[in-house]
Order: structure tokens, then sequence, then C-alpha cells
């Protein structure tokens, strides 16, 4: 009985002092111009510098198969040594990475000409993505790739993490989506990720395979079709819509990781407006849909299913003033954002890109540097680097103060919370950062001052202040002034 009433206070003591976390959260950057281009080797000494400890990088089926309209003979798509595969240019990037301690997400997409389905008229069809890729062709071609990168073949490293296609909700990656009203791409992808998944399982079990991450928006034009991502989830999932979802079918969806991409037409608590649409304010909705999944067996998996964000980011001001983020805001908003991902169960958040793409002439001003030039050297670091690095966030609660954040190494450690007034810091609390990183804590109000920091004890790190004051919120492009589907 005392043994029970002394577990029962100290539960108490640290349910008081608040610092429970609920997981880890990792980040990962994907900037595929960055890593394969001649400087690949500073783009990923300076992804790790951001405190990114994954890269997502595509490993193009079609870049690295052979060519032409019929699969050529003799020709074994299954074995990595096959003399007609070209995969020097993705060797070269996995060793790179690796030399800088990144673990890599390959994300596979693309088809082959010969692996593609006959496209039979054009209603269906507007985009550019693959056409009903042949799903037992893919299962063969991820053999391939996950016996070359499973760790023993040819000194080449090990990959863990496959990512099975990009976005396969939008015709831009694959086709086609729907017919009339119904949507078909789920089924053709449940096709392609079983296949897909099966083979990476084969070569290693603890091989953890990822869905295509979902693009955000519902558009239906003469370019483009894309199905809402809930709408395209409940098809893959076999799950009726509704506060309490049923199966619908008996076929099951084979992965260990369900990914998403909720970019965001406003700050970090904006919602999408079309219900079947995901923001970030939508992710904990796609996450109980998640959770129904996996509860209502419509999930293969021998791990435990995760939640993960594959891409994500908003444009800044400067360089792009179209309807972006200012460049102070736009690093209060990232520090949320990884707050709110967080909260909402992701635990792994990539950040498109790592340098903003050339202005005017490119769409996307959502680096973490600012771009000089062809150079990285030239490049500048934007104030969203150090929320990348040392995300912290502080919101007023009544009388307490909530603040949370993740250590830049992502690891256990001491760090000072301080509250400031002009030049003058006031310590808060002194609290442990648990095994990932994170720390959390609701303290009293005993200062003066409207922002609030972190730093690390050992003077290794300091986050950007973090103000008091919520900013109101704003109607952003949610792929900057370069266009894009935007509701």
């Amino acid at each position: 009985m005392r043994r029970l009433l002394l577990t029962a206070i100290a539960t108490a003591l640290v349910l008081c002092q608040g610092a429970v976390a609920s997981g880890p959260l990792t980040t990962a950057i994907v900037d595929d111009p960055a890593f394969t281009g001649p400087q690949a080797n500073t783009a990923f000494a300076r992804t790790r510098g951001a405190g990114a400890r994954v890269v997502r990088m595509v490993l193009s089926w079609r870049q690295v198969a052979p060519a032409g309209a019929q699969r050529p003979q003799p020709f074994d798509p299954s074995n990595p040594a096959d003399p007609l595969y070209q995969w020097a240019a993705f060797d070269k990037e996995v060793r790179l990475a690796k030399a800088h301690g990144l673990e890599i997400i390959a994300e596979v997409d693309t088809a082959p000409q010969w692996a593609e389905g006959k496209k039979a008229g054009s209603g269906a069809n507007s985009g550019t993505g693959s056409y009903r890729p042949d799903p037992v062709e893919f299962g063969r071609f991820a053999t391939a790739a996950a016996r070359r990168y499973s760790g023993s073949f040819q000194g080449l490293p090990r990959i863990r993490y496959w990512q099975a296609w990009n976005e396969p909700n939008a015709s831009s990656y694959l086709l086609p989506q729907l017919a009339g009203k119904q949507v078909v791409s789920a089924a053709v992808y449940r096709g392609m990720l079983n296949r897909f998944a099966d083979a990476v399982h084969a070569v290693r079990r603890d091989n953890s395979v990822i869905v295509g991450g979902l693009s955000p928006f519902t558009v239906e034009n003469f370019n483009i079709q894309a199905v809402g991502p809930l709408r395209f989830m409940r098809a893959l999932l076999c799950l009726s819509a509704g506060p309490h979802p049923k199966p619908t079918c008996n076929e099951r969806a084979h992965f260990d990781i369900w990914a998403d991409h909720p970019y965001t037409s406003g700050g970090p608590t904006r919602s999408a407006s079309n219900p079947d649409d995901v923001s970030l304010g939508d992710l904990p909705e796609m996450k109980r849909l998640l959770d129904a999944a996996v509860k209502q067996h419509r999930v293969v998996s021998k791990q435990r299913v995760r939640f993960w964000v594959t891409e994500f980011s908003w444009d800044t001001d400067p360089p792009d003033n179209y309807y972006t983020v200012p460049i102070q805001l736009h690093a209060r908003w990232v520090a949320e954002a990884l707050y709110r991902m967080w909260t909402a169960g992701v635990s792994l958040v990539t950040w498109y890109l790592l340098r903003d793409q050339p202005y005017p002439s490119e769409p996307a001003q959502s680096g973490l540097y600012f771009r000089g030039g062809t150079s990285l050297s030239s490049d500048r670091a934007k104030p969203a680097l150090a929320a990348f690095r040392f995300p912290f966030v502080a919101f007023r609660e009544r009388r307490d103060i909530l603040v949370w954040g993740r250590t830049p190494t992502s690891n256990a450690a001491n760090v000072v919370v301080e509250r400031g007034q002009g030049k003058r810091w006031t310590r808060l609390a002194v609290l442990r950062a648990d095994r990932y990183g994170i720390f959390t804590r609701r303290l009293p109000v005993r200062a003066t001052g409207d922002l609030v920091r972190a730093r690390l004890a050992n003077g290794k790190g300091i986050s950007l202040g973090f103000s008091l004051t919520r900013p109101r919120d704003r109607y952003v492009l949610p792929f900057g002034g370069g266009g894009g589907p935007q509701r």
C-alpha cells in the first residue's frame, strides 16, 4: 500500500509539472535540385546543420529503368545489377547523404513507358502523371531498389524508408483519377502500393513503407484533377464517411507510415475550405481516420503505424510579395507549424525546400535560405532556419504560459526558458528535454515582457524569441505567387 501511495504521489508531481511529451519530432528536407546538383555536398551539410536528420530523395523509376514502349529483352527488372539499369546518379546521392549522417526517404515514382497501361480516350486522362502503372512491374523495381540499398550490395549504404509514389491523388503523378464522379485512382494505387510494400519487406522485414504523400486540395479543371485527400484516403482504406467509419470492402492496404502534404492558405491553425481537403488545421481529422483504419484492420503492417508529413512549406516575402508570408511572421509560423503537427500525432515533418528557387522564373520561394545566385556559398539564411533548427513556441493560457520546443540535436538536455523585455531576460524555468529533445510545460506568469525564448543550458543553442501576442491570421497562397491550385 505504501508503494502504491508513493507511486501515486510521484505521478501527480509529474503531471503537475506538465513535462510529459507524447513522442518524437524528426525533421527532414526535400530539395531535389540542391541534392543532385554540383554542390550537393554543401546542400547535405546545410541540411544536417538545420537540425534535419532525414532527407527525402526522388528515385525516378523512369530514369533508372530502360526506356522504350516495350520492355527490352533480355532484362531482369528484379536484379539490381542488370546492366540496363542506370543507378549511378542515385548511388552518388545516397553515398553523400549517408556521409553526412542523414537517413533517406527514397520516394519512387514515374513509370517507364513500357510499364504503363494503354490509355483509352482523354476525358479521364487530364494531367501528366503515369497512366495505370503495372503493379507487378512496380513490385519488381521495388525489389531491385531495396536489394541494391539493403546495406549488403557492392558496399552501398542502406535505405530503410521507402515511399511508394508521390501525391497519387493528383493527375500530375497518377492517371486516371476519376471515371465520371467515381474515384478510380485509389484502387489503382492500392494495387501498386501492396506490390511495392510486399517487395520491400521481402528484402528486409525491418524496412518501412510510406504511402505517397497526398496532395492537399480537391481540383477539377482541364489541366489537372486531384481527389481530396480524405476522400482518396477513405477509398484507399475502404472506409465509409462520417464520425464512425465502417469497412466498405474487403481490400486492405499494405504500409507502415501514412504521409500527407498539408499545404495551408493561412496560419498554422487554419483548415481547408473543402471538407475533404487537408491543411494544417485538418491533420487531427486525418489522424482519427488513420486510427480508425488501423482499428478496423484496413492496414497490413507488422510495425506501429506512424503519421508523417513528407512535404510542407510556405513561400516568403521577400523575395515573392504576392500573397506570401512576411519574413518575420514566417519564422513564427514555422515553429508553430512544427508544434501543431506534433500535437496532431505527426512524428516526422519534411520541409520544402533548402533554398529558394530562382525568382521570378520559378515558383517556389519556400527555402530556409535566400538564393544568392547559382552558388550555395552566396545564399543567406532566413530567420525560419533558426525556427526550424530549434523550434520553440509560447502561448498565453489564462494565468499560465504554455511552452513547447525541441532541441536542435533532438537529444535530451537541460533547457532554460526566459521571458524578455527590451534587452533584459528573466529566467522562468529550467526544463529537461526528453530523449527525443522535446520539452513542454505550463508555467505561471512571473515576469513582464512579451517575448519568450529557450536556450540550452550548455550554451550551445538558443531559439528565436516567440511573442505572447498572437498575430492575426492572413490569407496566403499555399504554393506562393507562382500559382497552382489555391483553396
